[in-house]
């Protein structure tokens, strides 16, 4: 009787032996069948896309010509900079305000507010008449 179970021990030993051989031979069987599908373009893996759109900068707003040929705005909350286009011309400035050269003629003027960190971006462009400038 004792050599009857270490028998069946062996038999059982045997056969988890070969049930995790095969598991793991199908296992490796689906992995490559799964990359020659993938190489071959014959199984597309899903992508995920992750978008994150963060509020724009509030808009320039209260444009206006100061003595000097200065033009001043309110500030914007968050921004960095502002870009001042005058006549297609781009002027980065770091404050509330921009000197115009004395014998620049203004056609129009607009401001941006710009935030350089990329968290809120730039907001959209507000337009000076500077026709009254002139």
């Amino acid at each position: 009787m004792e050599g009857q179970g270490k028998t069946d021990r062996h038999r059982s030993a045997a056969a988890i032996k070969t049930l995790k051989t095969t598991a793991m031979i199908l296992f490796i069987a689906f992995v490559a069948v799964a990359f020659i599908y993938v190489v071959n373009g014959l199984f597309k893996v899903p992508s995920v896309n992750f978008t994150y759109t963060a509020s724009r900068l509030s808009n320039v707003n209260n444009i206006r010509r100061q003595a000097d040929n200065t033009f001043a705005w309110d500030s914007v909350k968050h921004a960095t900079y502002y870009v001042v286009e005058v006549n297609g011309t781009q002027f980065t400035v770091n404050e509330c305000l921009w000197h115009c050269p004395d014998k620049m003629n203004v056609e129009f003027i607009r401001v941006k507010a710009v935030d350089s960190s990329g968290w809120y971006g730039e907001s959209d462009w507000t337009y000076y008449d500077g026709s009254s400038y002139n």
